[in-house]
């Protein structure tokens, strides 16, 4: 399960991504508005956990959370469209090189 959601009045923090996994639950927070990397990750055990930590900290209401897909194989799980990192999918990661996956092709991302 993933969920975004925006962040209002806060200078550093602009919109936060839920993400439950095995290990837990991570809240991402990110710097901008549009799809990118996050800028801090945290884990915690229950996706309770983190609504409550959202909602004190950033504002952020239970029915301000959107669901969105859940990140393809080998992709980045803070990012909202599937980016991964080269090489990753066939056990050869390029770490700090990324692509993104556009009309059916995986393409060099470019920030």
């Amino acid at each position: 399960m993933r969920k975004i959601a925006k962040v209002s009045g806060n200078e550093e923090v602009k919109r936060l991504m839920i993400y439950e996994c095995e290990d837990g639950v991570y809240l991402f927070e990110y710097d901008k508005e549009y799809d990118s990397s996050a800028v801090a990750d945290y884990l915690q055990e229950t996706v309770e956990i983190v609504y409550e930590i959202a909602e004190k900290d950033y504002g952020v209401k239970l029915g301000d959370w959107q669901e969105i897909a859940a990140p393809m194989e080998f992709c980045q799980h803070d990012r909202i469209q599937p980016v991964r990192v080269i090489g990753r999918n066939t056990g050869n990661p390029q770490w700090g090189k990324l692509e993104n996956f556009v009309s059916g092709n995986w393409l060099p991302l470019i920030e």
